[in-house]
């Protein structure tokens, strides 16, 4: 399995290689070796902006912990 198909399926943000939330570990590991971390902080605030319209309401916390936290 590659980890390029680590992806997001919407509207679950689940991914599509290995079902589990997105951005799962090896989407995390994919991203973080691809772009400096201000490049992935951004985008994945871009991201989580899509998210949100898919998502059921979550509460903030855990909507940071996903998709932004982990890129510091």
């Amino acid at each position: 399995m590659r980890t390029d198909d680590h992806t997001a399926a919407r509207p679950s943000w689940d991914c599509v290689a290995c079902d589990q939330t997105w951005p799962c570990d090896p989407a995390r590991e994919a991203l973080r070796s691809e772009m400096d971390r201000v490049g992935l902080a951004i985008y994945m605030w871009e991201r989580l902006d899509e998210a949100l319209y898919d998502l059921p309401p979550n509460p903030p916390a855990e909507l940071f912990e996903r998709f932004l936290k982990w890129t510091w």
